[in-house]
């Protein structure tokens, strides 16, 4: 039995190194409540949402003239706090956190427990039936409780095909689809995302999704890249894939690279031909991964053009088997017609793992392709991820190919997804829950990600037990949304006093 004694001891120095860090900035605002009246609050907050600063001193008038990055407060009435060094502490600002009274995931059932988070980890997953009481931990300094009260708590939602600096632009300059906001990626209960470029690598850079990635990481979740493009050779930022690899710690890969597709290169694989592209870059991926324990994957967009997952075989069959068929992880496998499907089917048979597209709003084939192979008891539905494509483009063409139209793919298809089989198919809850956990997980080789037990990253949901709609967000411990809050989410009007705006002079 874990005693109180020896809890307290496994916390206290995750505690007083957090404590030591710890920084607490004053600012005073003026906000708009929901009555439109304007108050001023002093509080501690982070970088968050633009707050006009405006000459007059007054909310209500004057001329914007610079802005400033505020957080609005996360609200804090289902949240029990403490106080450290004499500052309020808020969810966001929380030095541990301990869920209580949720119906736990791991992504399979474990039953009610309280999960405590410490710094960025899960340290424990309690339950009642082994003899210590959460009420124990009431009163501990940096301790912040939520009583989820029956809400269902997953791992972190993973995706790995994500344009987090936009995508598009096949209609023009103007098409080119915005980049991912911080806000937007939390409300679809993504904690970790792996960024890509598509089709355009000229006016978009590996530096630029680089940089976003970094970012995105500043900002409190995990942010990998994939290195490359759609064209073969594709560009890295090093001079190579194997050094982007080992010297940028976000690149897990190559990717996305477009495989049977009329945007693509046509990468040669033929070891007659000097330099067969695709067996390089493969080749490549692999030895990268094996010095800096990465996956080293190739991340193949797949397109419908007829040789469909021929090239990837080339590679297997002209390598005789040392390249391993997990070395590819081909994705858009369900949004290509049955044709690609039926690839797909055999390819998965033979060991390999594929990725689908979630479904966007009024699509089905993610969701009519899991429903028919969960009915087929021998396949691996364990080797089978979805992903969003998020803010890519959407495109539309005519019968002879020519683009008419596209729109712009939101992130939160994935949870959409995991909804619908649950909810229309009727399936157990965990067996939806795998394709954004613990599937790409095990694929990206993150052993820290997917899952819910002592010493993971604690990246978790908690979503409402009837209709799966999310109402918190925690990526690496610290609170991304709450049920009226999320990071980085556009508030109604804010504005700092003039005179408050730091080195800021007419």
């Amino acid at each position: 039995m874990l005693s109180k004694f020896s809890l307290y001891r496994l916390l206290l120095p995750t505690l007083a190194a957090v404590i030591l860090v710890s920084r607490f900035e004053e600012r005073v605002v003026c906000s708009f409540d929901a009555n439109g009246a304007d108050e001023t609050s002093s509080s501690s907050r982070s970088i968050s949402s633009p707050v006009p600063i405006v000459a007059d001193g007054e909310c209500g008038g004057g001329e914007a003239v610079h802005t400033q990055w505020e957080e609005a407060a996360p609200a804090t009435a289902d949240v029990k706090f403490t106080s450290v060094l004499d500052g309020t502490l808020g969810p966001s600002d929380a030095v541990m956190t301990l869920l209580v009274n949720g119906l736990v995931y791991n992504p399979m059932p474990v039953g009610k427990s309280h999960i405590l988070m410490a710094g960025t980890s899960v340290v424990a997953i309690l339950q009642d039936q082994q003899g210590f009481s959460w009420s124990n931990l009431e009163g501990l300094p940096g301790l912040s409780i939520i009583d989820v009260n029956g809400s269902v708590v997953v791992p972190g939602f993973i995706d790995m095909h994500v344009h987090v600096i936009g995508g598009g632009g096949e209609l023009g300059p103007a098409s080119r689809t915005p980049e991912a906001g911080l806000s937007q990626l939390v409300n679809a209960g993504l904690t970790t995302v792996v960024g890509i470029l598509g089709t355009d690598c000229v006016s978009r850079s590996l530096e630029n999704l680089r940089v976003k990635a970094v970012a995105l990481k500043d900002d409190g979740l995990t942010a990998y890249m994939w290195s490359g493009c759609y064209r073969v050779p594709s560009p890295t930022i090093t001079g190579s894939l194997i050094r982007d690899m080992v010297l940028i710690d976000e690149v897990v890969g190559a990717g996305e690279i477009a495989i049977s597709d009329h945007r693509g290169s046509w990468p040669s694989t033929d070891v007659s031909v000097l330099s067969p592209d695709l067996l390089k870059m493969v080749s490549d991926a692999r030895v990268g991964g094996m010095l800096t324990g990465k996956a080293g994957l190739v991340h193949a967009h797949m397109g419908q053009g007829p040789t469909m997952l021929d090239p990837l075989w080339d590679v297997i069959n002209i390598s005789k088997g040392a390249i391993p068929i997990t070395q590819f992880v081909p994705t858009h496998i369900s949004s290509r017609g049955p044709g690609l499907k039926e690839a797909a089917e055999r390819w998965v048979a033979e060991g390999g793992r594929a990725d689908l597209t979630s479904d966007q709003k009024g699509e089905s084939a993610a969701f009519d392709t899991l429903v028919d192979w969960g009915k087929r008891p021998d396949f691996a539905l364990d080797r089978i991820s979805i992903s969003s494509d998020g803010f890519g483009s959407l495109p539309l063409y005519d019968t002879s190919g020519k683009l008419l139209e596209y729109g712009v793919a939101s992130p939160d298809s994935n949870l959409n997804t995991i909804r619908r089989l649950v909810l229309e198919a009727g399936w157990p809850l965990e067996r939806a829950l795998q394709f954004s956990t613990v599937n790409p997980a095990t694929f990206l080789s993150l052993p820290r990600k997917g899952r819910l037990e002592v010493g993971v990253d604690a990246d978790l949901l908690v979503i409402d037990a009837e209709q799966l709609d999310l109402q918190f967000v925690f990526a690496k411990g610290q609170m991304m949304k709450s049920p009226s809050w999320t990071k980085r989410e556009p508030t109604p009007q804010k504005c700092l006093e003039f005179s408050e705006a730091p080195g800021f002079r007419l």
